[in-house]
């Protein structure tokens, strides 16, 4: 996936950073002590990343289907001399996160995210604002894995590594917040101060006791409200470019062993089953991202064989029209709020 070495300290340090900080008073710090490293060191390092303009936020990654939201994925097969028009049509839109030109037909995704009672109105409206281009609705059946980590696999890690059972891609009743917790989710999901007590920071604008705050975050996290707080990587700008998302017409009988199977290989950072639509019969999707479009087109042959699959093909990334991450509890809030992500 990568050319790296595997044990290159600043590639371990950049994965570990990506799967997430500790939600402790000195998250720098006690990450550091396991790696050798001080705290000054560790909150340097992540520095560097927003000064090379390698990383997009340091945040938390809220699950979306915890929080009463639902997601879906979206593809429209759009004329080359109207790409760039369509795409624009999602721009202003903070429930679109994703769009991008992909190689093959469709040739234009995105993905939408909204409160799960609003969601089909919300594709309902961008249906019509499309038309005479059909919009292709395809969610998730069945999670396999999500987990944005570049370099994993490559520098010893080995927590990458899944076999677990699908999860439901469907919306989850949402806990009952305060708005006081909603505000804290509204700041979480953006750019956190790089200082190195950064949940101080945090709990000292919103007038929270930072061992409350601590102790929410933490108990999100063991309900699955919250997934990690780390750094979010721009792929180009790391390298990866050569990104693909790879599609298979799976026997559904053995979707869930293909779908495990799939979710080990570190490549993979998303993993999902899908329903076919009309004559798009594909129902498993892999992302997967590499540094050069051959290697690439081998973890996609490699990653078939694997899990036993024949009928598929990889859709490479042509054009970034959009990439930002899902805001929570921002409905009423001006398009302004998607500067969080």
């Amino acid at each position: 996936m990568t050319s790296v070495r595997p044990h290159d300290p600043a590639t371990r340090l950049r994965v570990v950073l990506q799967r997430g900080v500790p939600l402790t008073a000195t998250p720098f710090a006690d990450l550091g002590r396991d790696l050798g490293l001080t705290g000054p060191d560790v909150l340097q390092a992540l520095k560097s990343l927003f000064e090379s303009n390698i990383a997009r936020r340091f945040g938390a990654v809220f699950d979306s289907r915890h929080l009463g939201y639902g997601s879906t994925l979206c593809a429209v097969d759009v004329p080359e001399s109207e790409l760039e028009r369509v795409a624009e049509l999602f721009a202003p839109h903070t429930g679109v996160t994703h769009c991008y030109e992909r190689e093959g037909n469709p040739n234009l995704w995105f993905t939408m995210t909204a409160p799960a009672d609003r969601l089909q109105s919300e594709l309902d409206t961008m249906a019509a604002a499309l038309a005479p281009y059909a919009l292709l609705n395809l969610p998730a059946i069945k999670r396999f894995k999500v987990q944005v980590v570049l370099d994993a696999g490559t520098a010893g890690d080995t927590a990458a590594h899944h076999d677990r059972p699908p999860e439901s891609g469907a919306a989850l009743d949402p806990p009952d917040l305060s708005p006081h917790e909603k505000a804290l989710i509204r700041r979480m999901q953006g750019n956190l101060p790089l200082t190195l007590e950064p949940f101080v920071a945090v709990a000292q604008e919103l007038d929270w006791d930072t061992t409350e705050l601590l102790v929410r975050l933490r108990r999100w996290k063991e309900d699955g409200i919250l997934r990690r707080v780390g750094v979010i990587l721009r792929h180009r700008n790391a390298g990866f470019t050569a990104n693909g998302m790879c599609i298979w017409r799976a026997d559904p009988a053995t979707i869930d062993e293909a779908g495990r199977c799939l979710a080990r290989c570190p490549e993979v950072t998303h993993c999902y089953e899908r329903p076919p639509v009309g004559d798009f019969h594909y129902n498993l999707f892999a992302m997967v991202h590499a540094r050069q479009r051959e290697i690439t087109q081998e973890i996609f042959e490699r990653i078939s064989k694997d899990a036993g699959l024949t009928e598929g093909r990889v859709l490479i990334s042509k054009r970034e029209f959009k990439k930002t991450s899902p805001v929570f509890f921002c409905e009423n809030d001006s398009p302004a709020g998607t500067a969080a992500s």
